[in-house]
């Protein structure tokens, strides 16, 4: 059933439908009619009021730390091929009504595809064709395949308030209950007005959705379409039968956001289908409009956001980079409407191996990042999506719950159900998977982003029938993830060989590693550096981490590096660091330019001084790189710092030696 609220107006509003299968009951049809039922009536609960069902999908595929108990599910659910979801009831020979949301056709599970009726005797039936409906009055008026009916209710558009009604429904998926009540009076709809609801006091519970509310003589009144505060609604039989019978109007009004936008914008999306139609033909038909619709009002919300990148709205993001090898989403802040990069709150769990999980979540964005363990293969960890989800199901606990009090752990979702590719905005290539977790009708969606030493991953779980919607929402969120690229020696060498999957930033990158001579070389069109053992001990376990941003450089936008660090090992105290430092917005503020003005100085601390430290026994130098042109918007720095650095003397020779093998190129 649906909730119902009123408004500041009095006006009442259909709120999202409730989930009638968790939790809910199936069972054979029962009756459990009141007494003072007429005869007439009593045959009518009987052989025109039906239960309306989905098969339950196979278990499959997932993988528990232990066997699942079935029998913590009551014996009636768990030997039932079917869940229960609503009610139906015939109105004549060869047709039923129930309501919208229970045949749910402006969405298409990837789990629930099929519709049934089943009877008193507890004979099944598919649904056949759609005659009426509207989503927005939220009827059905459908055939059956292979069934007639022999009973049926006669329809009445009148109604009296004040007088006696019974509601009909499959409640809580137990069986036909029939409760009595009084029609107390309609309420509008409360967009416009356009039509009213019935409200009467009868009692209704999840299921009864769908099933007729009907006077003392057995004749239907209304449709029963929600529930709030003890009070049904329903709507009025007569909306039934003066709705068009050759096609359906389908309307669906929403407000739309996106998680890195301030912004929201309200659309309404409107479709004709042709009726009488196939539920299946007419599922296809309405969700195919919608998920071709829906990127139509999400670009006119990103159009009116601020401007990404280019414009007044990007100074922070212009100037800001990454801090380590974990992502970052580039947003807009509500309290100034500039685009910013995010500082998210970070979770971290051990892998075995040696490897590390950091995770955050945000609006049901799920960002991730797998450092990997030794253990791992590199090529297997970035692109497989299996290897790649059992491993995040290693180190993070997600659970099923069973008859409410047995708890699972899941470990493995198996093979994804499909796979692709999204090449974003940023020339980075992701691998899309999504797998199905038919127990839930949910789907676990992932973009997993290859890496040096282990990929980022941004996933959600959603409704599997709203997963198209969610795919176009995580490629634009994709397009606007920043990460700094990490990884050892070795590592270096395997990704730069994975050509499928290096991203655009990459194609005019050269690395070198010699374990033999110890030397690392690395080229890019901005810089290039070598060095050696004459600097530090290099090992295939030494470390490179590189740092790509955008950034505004006179006029124009540009994508490059701004960044390098170098570790002698895991322990990061033996490091230098090159960086490309972009002359500041001065709307940042007077301490960004003063920082600008006192890097152009070659101040602390690239003033070309070596510096001690005994208590620490540690030592640093940093200076500004020579460029071939004189910029005055670009600067390149070089930080040396280390343990045991000798002296004062020894420091700055190793300092100039690797400024020696560094060049920045025009």
């Amino acid at each position: 059933m649906k909730t119902i609220k009123h408004s500041a107006k009095g006006v009442i509003a259909i709120i999202l439908p409730l989930v009638l299968l968790s939790g809910s009951c199936q069972s054979q049809q029962t009756s459990n009619a009141p007494g003072g039922l007429s005869p007439k009536l009593q045959n009518l609960v009987t052989n025109a009021v039906f239960e309306v069902l989905i098969k339950k999908p196979e278990e499959k595929n997932l993988v528990y730390d232990k066997e699942l108990d079935w029998t913590l599910i009551p014996y009636a659910i768990r030997s039932d091929k079917y869940y229960s979801i609503g009610t139906a009831f015939a109105v004549s020979s060869t047709e039923a009504i129930t309501a919208f949301h229970v045949i749910d056709l402006s969405a298409k599970s990837d789990v629930f595809t099929e519709y049934y009726i089943r009877d008193s005797k507890g004979d099944v039936f598919e649904v056949d064709k759609i005659r009426k409906g509207s989503n927005e009055k939220d009827f059905l008026v459908f055939t059956i395949k292979g069934r007639s009916f022999t009973s049926w209710f006669e329809l009445d558009p009148s109604f009296k308030v004040n007088s006696q009604v019974y509601s009909i429904g499959n409640a809580l998926g137990e069986g036909i209950v029939v409760r009595n009540g009084l029609l107390l009076g309609t309420v509008p709809e409360s967009e416009e007005g356009r039509w009213n609801h019935l409200k009467s006091s009868a009692d209704g519970n999840p299921g009864n959705s769908g099933g007729p509310l009907v006077t003392a003589a057995g004749k239907v009144v209304g449709v029963v379409v929600a529930l709030r505060d003890n009070i049904l609604y329903s709507l009025p039989i007569s909306e039934v039968i003066s709705s068009p019978s050759n096609s359906t109007h389908y309307r669906y009004r929403a407000s739309y956001q996106h998680l890195l936008l301030a912004n929201r914008l309200g659309n309404v999306f409107e479709m004709d289908a042709a009726l009488p139609a196939g539920y299946k033909e007419l599922q296809d038909t309405i969700s195919g409009g919608f998920k071709a619709y829906y990127p139509k009002p999400m670009t006119e919300l990103f159009e009116q956001a601020p401007k990404y990148l280019e414009g007044p709205n990007n100074r922070y993001l212009l100037h800001q980079t990454v801090r380590s090898d974990y992502p970052e989403f580039a947003f807009v802040d509500k309290n100034d409407d500039q685009w910013k990069l995010s500082d998210l709150r970070i979770q971290s769990f051990d892998l075995p191996g040696d490897g590390t999980l950091l995770q955050s979540e945000v609006s049901g964005f799920i960002l991730v990042k797998i450092r990997r363990p030794k253990t791992a293969d590199l090529l297997r960890i970035n692109t497989d999506p299996k290897t790649v989800m059992d491993t995040y199901l290693t180190g993070v606990s997600l659970e099923r719950t069973l008859g409410g009090t047995g708890k699972y752990r899941i470990l493995s979702f198996g093979d994804p159900a499909e796979t692709s590719e999204y090449r974003d905005s940023q020339g980075r290539t992701w691998i899309k998977a999504y797998w199905l977790l038919n127990f839930a009708d949910s789907i676990m969606l992932a973009y997993i982003l290859p890496m040096p030493n282990g990929p980022v991953i941004l996933m959600s779980r959603q409704e599997s029938k709203n997963r198209h919607v969610y795919e176009w929402d995580m490629e634009a969120a994709c397009d606007r993830v920043f990460t700094g690229y990490r990884g050892n020696m070795e590592e270096w060498k395997e990704f730069l060989s994975m050509k499928k999957w290096i991203p655009g930033a990459f194609a005019s990158v050269s690395f070198t590693w010699d374990e033999g001579a110890k030397i690392v070389a690395l080229s890019m069109p901005q810089l290039s550096f070598k060095t050696g053992e004459s600097v530090f001990d290099w090992t295939s376990q030494s470390t490179l981490f590189l740092v790509p941003a955008y950034y505004q450089k006179g006029e124009k936008i540009e994508y490059g590096f701004r960044s390098i660090v170098a570790e002698r090992d895991v322990k990061g105290n033996d490091y230098f660091i090159i960086s490309q430092h972009i002359k500041p917005d001065e709307r940042l503020g007077a301490k960004t330019i003063e920082q600008w003005n006192d890097i152009k100085a070659a101040r602390y601390p690239f003033d070309g001084i070596s510096r001690l430290s005994a208590k620490d026994n540690t030592g640093s130098a940093g200076g500004l790189l020579a460029q071939p042109n004189s910029s005055d918007d670009v600067r390149y720095s070089l930080y040396l710092g280390m343990e045991n650095p000798g002296d004062e003397e020894a420091l700055i020779n190793r300092f100039k030696t690797l400024e020696m093998g560094i060049s920045i190129f025009k």
